[in-house]
């Protein structure tokens, strides 16, 4: 049983990392359709091994039903439409809104999926390691790039409307779980039933569901402003600046 931080985890950690510096150095100066498609071809790759791996893993007793909790609602899974919609969409504003939410998200989403590994990622067939750790390092390219380049500018109205959309989001996930709970499955989707891992020191329900989704929302918040503290100093700065001129 291999567990976080083992020896089988920080090989493919390193592995990750390895491979996260050099595909963000060959994709930096790609414009952002060649980015969207190239994340949308491994994300949907990505997400047929992973179907047919948990079908016939679960076959058993699931028949050929995908069981409810692997399904697509997890905040990492769930960028593989929205990069669907970068790709085909037409509206700018639209494309705008959801990389606004796509850059802090695959990011932060990504490293912390790769650090927090999942059991079956760990203890599954090879196959299904390099799915899951293939794909999170992917979208984390995918925001690095977006993040340090120029095929994006960020602003503060583009942090506004990420937290805009993190709220619905988490709405969503939490109407999700209800529907799908059936009293057995352990449906947490976007972990926003439960802590991803037993024995995290601040994302724990020691102290009850509310406090813990405070902490969770705390560390959200914390970690898109990260992600937009440039412009938002840049912003602060410019309302000075104009302030001191009057």
């Amino acid at each position: 049983m291999h567990s976080i931080f083992g020896t089988k985890h920080l090989i493919l950690l390193a592995i990750s990392v390895v491979c996260l510096v050099l595909g963000t150095l060959v994709a930096r100066k790609w414009s952002l359709e060649k980015l969207a498609k190239t994340l949308l071809g491994i994300g949907l790759i990505s997400e047929i091994i992973k179907v047919f791996y948990y079908i016939i893993a679960n076959e058993a007793t699931h028949g050929g039903i995908l069981p409810k909790t692997d399904l697509p609602f997890h905040l990492c899974s769930i960028q593989i439409l929205f990069v669907a919609v970068l790709v085909y969409a037409k509206s700018q504003k639209l494309k705008e809104l959801l990389l606004s939410f796509m850059i802090p998200s695959c990011l932060f989403g990504g490293i912390a999926a790769l650090l927090i590994a999942t059991t079956s990622s760990l203890n599954g067939r090879w196959v299904l390691s390099v799915q899951y750790f293939g794909y999170h390092v992917a979208i984390s390219i995918f925001a690095l790039v977006l993040l340090t380049g120029k095929q994006f500018q960020m602003t503060v109205k583009h942090y506004v409307n990420c937290l805009k959309l993190l709220l619905v989001l988490m709405l969503f996930a939490i109407y999700i779980n209800s529907i799908l709970y059936d009293g057995f499955s352990n449906i947490n989707f976007m972990y926003v039933a439960s802590p991803p891992q037993s024995g995290l020191p601040f994302l724990t329900e020691k102290y009850g569901w509310g406090v813990y989704i405070c902490h969770y929302a705390f560390t959200v918040v914390l970690c898109v402003t990260l992600c937009y503290i440039k412009p938002i100093f840049t912003a602060i700065r410019q309302k000075f600046s104009k302030a001191s001129v009057r």
